[in-house]
């Protein structure tokens, strides 16, 4: 459904034109958070024991997904990434049974979304969209906050968290990633290309600048570079792993 949503978005667009548009999704969107909030101060008032971390955790997921939304998409209707994982994660969790866990599970579905994106859909982009899969990420993370705020309870996992599954199946992926990139199957840069390169996540240079200029929207925006992907990426699901903590703290 990417690409059918993709044209009725941009028609939208075209209708009420980017300034106007982006201004109606930041509308809806800061509503939607303000109705979750307002709908679960009453559980949120309920003094726990890790009530305080909760709210820590709610508070910086919301506050990312507004910086990022204004810093690092060229278009605020990007936030629905966060809504679509949001459903995706709220799938996997039954599974898994520990918040984290069904956070890191819906990465690889990630992965071939924006590989399918850049090599299939729209061969024309320029970069593999490491910026959609914070976002991405963001939302799951809002859903499983939501889900043990309400009182859903997860399975408890006494160990340290570099010691679970989870963990360890984040280490190994990045280190498959990294020695991909060693090898040349994944190239960061055009300039690194090899006769065995199978992706290529930036097609720009290494010395492409911090903000680039949308050519249509002439608006500013980070383009998140590999290097900051390998490290920002793993840090924030590090981050979420807490999620289980918490519930552990609680039980």
């Amino acid at each position: 459904m990417h690409n059918p949503l993709v044209h009725v978005s941009i028609w939208v667009e075209k209708m009420l034109s980017l300034q106007v548009y982006n201004v109606v999704v930041a509308v809806i969107f800061l509503s939607l958070i303000l109705i979750l909030v307002f709908f679960l101060q009453k559980k949120l008032r309920v003094k726990s024991e890790d009530r305080n971390l909760q709210l820590a955790y709610l508070f910086i997921t919301i506050t990312a997904i507004l910086i990022h939304s204004r810093f690092m998409f060229d278009s605020n209707i990007e936030v629905i990434h966060s809504f679509e994982y949001s459903i995706l994660v709220f799938l996997i969790f039954p599974f898994t049974r520990r918040f984290g866990a069904a956070i890191l599970y819906t990465l690889p579905f990630m992965l071939f979304d924006e590989w399918y994106q850049c090599s299939v859909l729209y061969p024309f982009l320029d970069y593999f969209d490491l910026n959609d899969i914070m976002m991405d990420t963001y939302g799951c993370g809002l859903t499983m906050l939501v889900l043990m705020i309400l009182g859903v309870k997860g399975n408890i996992n006494v160990k340290p968290f570099w010691q679970r599954i989870e963990f360890i199946s984040l280490v190994t992926l990045l280190v498959v990633i990294l020695i991909a990139v060693k090898l040349c199957f994944i190239a960061c840069y055009a300039n690194e290309v090899c006769s065995n390169t199978l992706l290529v996540m930036n097609k720009g240079m290494v010395s492409e600048p911090f903000f680039r200029l949308h050519p249509t929207h002439h608006l500013w925006f980070h383009v998140m570079k590999p290097a900051e992907a390998f490290i920002c990426i793993p840090l924030l699901h590090i981050f979420y792993f807490g999620l289980d903590s918490l519930r552990k703290n609680s039980a």
